[in-house]
């Protein structure tokens, strides 16, 4: 046979298998169902924000990390309901929230919109718990709005204080662009890297179990969401620190024993930088995400703090 002859036959194989593959990525996303709300849809500051209002007290804002949602925290919302008035909120770009194009995705546009929210609901002034990327999102809203944020509760958070360098951070956003691109191909692919992902971040790998994939992938999977995360790198590229040495108000800097994400070492940078912050608490046998894999022991280290001098605020 022919080099040519031979080049062609290869050509086409490789045709066909490409052809068949793409079919099947079709069916597998045809036969993919988004997620349902299990809270409220609003118009938020000119954007669609989903957000979950559970319980009467004291109020409590929850903010999810990077890639993260309302689910993030159903391992603790209930029993923070049984005290608090608990807000958990979808960042717009992820959950079930707007992914429009241009609306802006910037930590600050984020920190602008939770305090629009907070107007919204009547409630005047909230504790900020706020996990990886969501704990620079609530620092920025407490320097932004001093008098409406009573505590903040920083959980494996990156410092507003300390940007990261553009080069980490664009290597970090071809990682995370690479992960969430893999939806357009098929979400049984998306499914897989997920799981891989997640269990680099906890220290149990049999935490991540079907039910805690499909929890974090499937708002992935929503069109929109590449192109969101996308606008939402270049915009936090543009963002300069915070100075959090005028911070006001009290901090509690909690992370995982074994979190390879936000280290120990870094929280404790970051409650030092912190005026008002306690001696940073360190849960054992977890990693970067304490709330779900260790929920008493979250709930244990940030009731205590969370319970002193707030102001019931009820549902309108």
């Amino acid at each position: 046979m022919s080099g040519g002859r031979t080049a062609a036959i290869s050509l086409g194989t490789l045709a066909v298998g490409s052809g068949v593959l793409a079919g099947l990525a079709a069916v597998d996303r045809r036969r993919w169902r988004p997620p349902v709300a299990k809270g409220y849809v609003r118009e938020v500051g000119g954007v669609t924000m989903h957000y979950l209002d559970e319980g009467v007290g004291p109020a409590l804002l929850l903010v999810h990390g990077f890639a993260g949602s309302t689910f993030s925290w159903r391992a603790v919302v209930g029993e923070l309901a049984k005290e608090f008035r608990v807000i958990a909120v979808d960042l717009p770009g992820f959950g079930l929230s707007d992914r429009r194009p241009g609306i802006g995705y910037g930590h600050e546009r984020h920190a602008e919109r939770l305090l629009a929210l907070l107007d919204l609901l009547g409630i005047e002034r909230a504790a900020a718990v706020g996990h990886s990327m969501g704990g620079a999102v609530v620092q920025r809203l407490a320097a932004r709005a001093p008098g409406r944020v009573d505590r903040l509760v920083l959980v494996g958070s990156v410092s507003a204080g300390e940007p990261l360098a553009v080069r980490r951070r664009r290597r970090a956003g071809r990682l995370a662009f690479g992960l969430i691109q893999a939806a357009t191909f098929s979400p049984t692919v998306m499914y897989a890297a997920g799981e891989r992902a997640l269990r680099r971040m906890v220290a149990d790998p049999g935490f991540v179990t079907r039910e805690v994939v499909r929890g974090y992938i499937d708002p992935l999977l929503i069109r929109g969401t590449v192109r969101a995360v996308r606008e939402m790198a270049a915009e936090q590229e543009r963002e300069g620190a915070i100075d959090l040495g005028r911070m006001e108000a009290p901090a509690l800097v909690l992370t995982g024993e074994r979190d390879v994400v936000v280290p120990p070492a870094r929280a404790e940078e970051l409650a030092k930088a912190l005026p008002g912050a306690l001696e940073p608490i360190v849960i054992e046998r977890a990693g970067h995400l304490p709330a779900e894999e260790r929920p008493d022991a979250f709930l244990r280290a940030v009731l205590p703090f969370l319970r002193t001098e707030a102001r019931v605020q009820r549902r309108r």
